[in-house]
């Protein structure tokens, strides 16, 4: 990922998508999206995106993912939820099962359906 990237990168597109299944409506604003910025923790991180003038009157909503997400270097795996707030996406949060380490290297990584 370059520095100052303001489009969702590969890993958080591959997120949003999945969690649109479950939420159709936040499809309509995934093309949309810019980041505003991104944090890393060390055991997960935020991506920050901004928001616009949402006036759809919905109050602040989060959308767990039911899925695992597979990380090289990540044994336990990973987990997401996005934030949205006016119907549309405004923090996606990714963390580490366990505690594990994560310096933010998506490469190789999967989305897995869990049973």
């Amino acid at each position: 990922m370059r520095p100052g990237q303001i489009q969702p990168n590969e890993f958080e597109l591959a997120i949003l998508d999945r969690l649109a299944t479950k939420v159709p409506p936040i499809r309509e604003s995934i093309d949309e999206l810019h980041v505003l910025s991104r944090e890393y923790t060390g055991v997960g991180g935020y991506t920050n995106f901004v928001n616009g003038n949402s006036s759809d009157g919905s109050s602040g909503q989060h959308i767990g993912l039911d899925d695992l997400i597979t990380m090289p270097g990540v044994p336990n795996g990973m987990g997401a939820v996005l934030f949205c707030e006016g119907g549309r996406p405004k923090c996606l949060e990714v963390y580490t099962f366990g505690g594990d380490h994560w310096d933010g290297d998506y490469e190789g990584f999967a989305i897995e359906p869990t049973a």
